[in-house]
This record gives structure tokens, sequence and C-alpha cells, in this order.
């Protein structure tokens, strides 16, 4: 880091790794300046000077709302990026409006190109997957997924989140994400809506590769 830290800066960087340890997001501007007995202006001083010495990346968003990212954690070959979110998805996983843009998600990633990432947002849950309303996956173009990964391709003329189950030389058997015996009758309705009967898909079949979920962190 270009500049040494003063002890409250400390405090802060401290209290927001400890918070996301044990929270798994970030903690909001209002509880920051709570517990160190602050105004939140006061608060939002001191994470832009973190901001301008490079320690951190913070922002508000449609979608994220309001977001810390701990540059220090990652490493110098990791910078903050604006990933497209291009589609929703709902609780039996199929992903629509996609392509579309509506908005962008600000994060950090290693040794990815921008151009080949873009994110899809929940807007149901999958409770057996864990995954919530509001969280947004990020996904990636142009990798091979192995298995137990998370895919986003067709059943018929539909976009779906299918999980990998096995790879037979270039197909890949899958069942869809959310499959589970309380939904069974919606999957039987649809792979018959759309004339779907490929126990197994090729390679190509494959739109994009999940590399991440992440917990929209403020709404």
């Amino acid at each position: 880091m270009s500049h040494a830290l003063t002890p409250r800066q400390r405090e802060y960087l401290e209290f927001i790794r400890q918070y996301i340890q044990n929270n798994e997001s970030s903690p909001r501007l209002e509880e920051i300046a709570s517990h160190f007995g602050v105004t939140s202006p006061a608060a939002h001083n001191t994470l832009k000077s973190l901001q301008n010495n490079g320690y951190l990346y913070f922002g508000r968003s449609k979608f994220s709302g309001f977001f810390i990212r701990l540059i220090e954690s990652y490493g110098l070959a990791e910078t903050v990026i604006e990933i497209p979110i291009v589609g929703k998805v709902n609780k039996y996983g199929e992903v629509f409006e996609f392509p579309s843009g509506l908005g962008h998600f600000a994060t950090l990633l290693l040794d990815s190109e921008p151009g080949e990432l873009f994110a899809v947002i929940m807007v149901g849950e999958i409770p057996q997957e864990e995954i919530l309303a509001h969280d947004v996956i990020i996904f990636e173009q142009g990798i091979i997924p192995g298995i137990g990964d998370v895919c986003i391709a067709p059943i018929g003329k539909k976009q779906f989140l299918i999980q990998i189950d096995e790879q037979i030389e270039s197909r890949y058997t899958w069942h869809p994400l959310a499959f589970d015996k309380d939904n069974t009758d919606y999957f039987t309705n649809l792979f018959q809506e759309q004339d779907w009967q490929q126990e197994t898909i090729p390679e190509s079949f494959i739109i994009a590769t999940a590399l991440r979920l992440t917990r929209r962190l403020a709404f």
C-alpha cells in the first residue's frame, strides 16, 4: 500500500474484515457509523480515505445496495470491475429477460477478462441450493465446466440454470439446478412443452459457467 494506516483506519479495516467473516457480507454505512459512535458522513469520509489510499472500494448501486470490497485481501492482480447484469432468474432457475441490459454490479475478480463476464440476478429463491432472492451470480463465457459446476444452458427455447453431473466424452449429463420432489410436475410439463428429451448435452450448448454467487449486501 502507498500510505500508512492511521490507528482509526486500522480499526475500520479490522471491523470490516471481522464483519464480513462473520456475516458473509459487508456492513452497511449506518452500522459502521454506529459501531464507532460517529455520524454516517464521518464514517463515509474514513472509508473514502481508505479507498483513495487503495485499501478498499465502496459504493452503492441499484442491485448491490451499499457495498465494500477489501482490495488488500486479494492482491495486486485483482481490480474492481463493473459486470453487466443481463438477466433475471426465477425460483425454477429459468433465466429470462436474457440477454438485456439491467444494470451493472461492481466486484473484484482475478484473472478474468471483463468482456467474458456477465451476471444474472435472482428474483426468486432456490432454497435447496441456499440461493436467495437478490443474490447475484457471476458467469464466464468460453470456459469448459467441470462436474458439479452450475451453467446456463437451453431447455428447448428457454434458458435455465443447470448443474453438471458427469462428462461422457464430449457430452454432459445434467439436471435443472432447482429440481426437487416438490416441482417435479413443473419440469415434467416443461420438458413436454419444449419437446425436450436430451438426457445429455454437448459442450456447445453451455452458454456460460458460474464463477461465484454474491449475496446482495443491503436492501
